[in-house]
């Protein structure tokens, strides 16, 4: 923009970008030396966004440790509410040792709080200058007060080159075309693609497997990159700087709480338990109320009536699995004992390989077996937390109907010569021994689950019969919950699975089509296409599980 060889355009938005910026740092002063004392919830739409992204900063740079801030104090909870202001809530955590003093680079260690604030701030200030996120919200301001239009902001891609000029382009400077109109249709032909725009959802990740092997043949994480271009300086600052993290492997690094996806693990434990059978009934209540804070199935308007194990898995009926979550705790003395309950549902956690991580050669988070609740735990919730490639990992596991392998990407390793090095075929670690009764009621449950009719419509198309399960996580209220789908294939018979996280992706049916995509490559490969792209229409079903 401030560039010698700026367009006209890129010149006259900058003009006006240079002339508001002054003025913005002068209302985060204000935020800062607390001359406005607002609360968060007081504060304009534009200066909450400066006080996320402040507190972002000092976060990330490992300058706030929240973890020395307890919860039960009452400038905490005003924070959390939004009823403090930024100035005290940073001397609250000046006086609670939570601004780490080494992080800000002063050479006076022995300093007062009102020493502290002040170094504290010129840091911040150093920060948010040339900081792109602080840019981003100083033009939203502008377009949002009239100061620089939509046009003019649609204009910009392809003065900056993002987009190539074409009729969509004298359509909108002809004002043919409006500026929402235009960058609806661009974003929907993907010629605006969702990492672009860091707006939910905008990334996802999946995992493929051969459940006769342990070999992975397929790991993605979207948004990536380039990898010839990776020695390029500015390249790389540009994978830096997107904030759909293109560089952050998802398939291995980014855990969710796997939801519905869990409940054949449930249904595993209650059948080698014995607190069901494949013929037990239970009937669906709603409202789960025998221990703690009542829970309610995720229909909570018409119950899904007296129903067995492979029902349930169809029906993702919380209501359910809840109840078997409640009898795995039921001690030899007949009374509930959650801890007894949750060592019994751990087990069979750990047995399907979520107490470790996948095996794959790559860097991998830790997953998180919960360890509390085994009624809520029983539904996928809880503390339950894992990546893709551990969920991976464990429907690899049901689809051969207990070999549990260490994953594995790599094939094997040769010399210039093409003599074997290494073999790194994978290897079974293990062997899960259900009764037969067991993996079929599983089996059984997982092929409703496409059979019922949130999901038929998407995978009817396919010449394979699929086996699948659905999830639904949620992590942030004010975002969508994560979308989660593992599957497998052919059903009498698997080849295939397919493990599909789509974060904040508006719930499983998205990453089910995802999953069918997938499969439809896998078994229809050889099938013609037109080689164009569109983006999913997200405004169809909706599945709760």
């Amino acid at each position: 923009m401030k560039d010698k060889g700026a367009s006209d355009l890129e010149k006259y938005i900058y003009s006006i970008y240079e002339s508001q910026e002054s003025s913005r740092f002068e209302t985060i002063r204000h935020l800062l030396d607390g001359t406005n004392m607002n609360s968060y919830n007081g504060c304009s739409e534009e200066e909450r966004e400066y006080i996320e992204l402040i507190e972002n900063i000092i976060t990330n740079n490992g300058i706030l440790d929240t973890s020395k801030l307890s919860s039960d104090d009452e400038t905490s909870q005003l924070w959390a509410t939004g009823n403090t202001s930024l100035y005290e809530y940073l001397h609250y955590a000046i006086g609670k040792d939570a601004i780490q003093v080494s992080a800000l680079e002063i050479s006076d260690t022995f300093l007062d709080s009102n020493q502290i604030y002040a170094a504290l701030t010129e840091f911040i200030l150093l920060e948010l200058d040339g900081n792109n996120s602080f840019s981003k919200i100083v033009y939203c301001a502008m377009l949002n007060q009239g100061m620089i239009s939509g046009q003019q902001i649609c204009e910009l891609l392809y003065e900056q080159g993002v987009l190539e000029k074409d009729a969509d382009y004298d359509n909108l400077v002809n004002n043919v075309t409006d500026a929402y109109a235009f960058i609806y249709n661009k974003i929907k032909n993907l010629e605006i693609t969702p990492d672009m725009l860091a707006l939910d959802p905008c990334s996802g990740s999946l995992v493929v497997t051969n459940p006769k092997t342990g070999e992975v043949l397929a790991l993605a994480s979207y948004p990536s990159y380039d990898a010839n271009r990776i020695g390029d300086a500015s390249y790389f600052a540009s994978l830096l700087e997107n904030e759909s993290l293109p560089l952050y492997n998802r398939a291995m690094l980014q855990k969710t709480a796997p939801g519905s996806t869990f409940k054949m693990i449930t249904s595993a434990a209650g059948l080698e338990e014995g607190v069901i059978t494949p013929d037990s009934y239970i009937t669906d209540l709603i409202v789960f109320d025998k221990v703690g804070t009542p829970a309610s199935c995720w229909s909570t308007q018409f119950s899904h009536g007296s129903i067995e194990v492979t029902e349930a898995i169809k029906e993702s009926c919380n209501y359910f699995f809840y109840e078997v979550g409640y009898r795995l705790g039921i001690d030899s003395n007949g009374y509930y004992n959650s801890e007894y309950g949750i060592q019994r549902l751990r087990k069979y956690m750990a047995l399907f390989g979520l107490d470790r991580t996948s095996g794959i050669e790559l860097d991998e988070a830790e997953p998180n077996m919960s360890d509390m609740d085994p009624v809520l735990s029983a539904i996928g919730q809880a503390r339950n937390s894992y990546t893709p490639s551990q969920l991976a990992r464990y429907i690899t596991a049901v689809a051969s109907k207990g070999d549990l392998y260490n994953l594995s990407i790599l094939d094997k390793l040769t010399d210039s010569n093409e003599q074997l090095i290494e073999d790194y075929t994978p290897e079974i670690i293990d062997h899960i021994d259900f009764k037969e009764s067991t993996w079929n009621s599983i089996f059984n449950g997982m092929y409703k689950v496409i059979g019922n009719s949130s999901f038929y419509s998407i995978f009817s198309g396919l010449d394979v019969e699929v086996a699948g399960k659905s999830g639904t996580a949620q992590e942030n209220a004010l975002r969508p919950d994560h979308g989660l789908f593992v599957s497998f294939a052919p059903f009498d018979d698997p080849e295939v699975t397919v493990t599909v996280v789509l974060p904040y992706g508006y719930g499983s049916y998205n990453s089910g089509s995802v999953a069918k995509n997938m499969l439809s490559y896998v078994f229809h490969q050889n099938e013609a296409t037109d080689g164009k792209r569109q983006a999913a229409n997200v405004e169809g079903n909706t599945v709760s599980d």
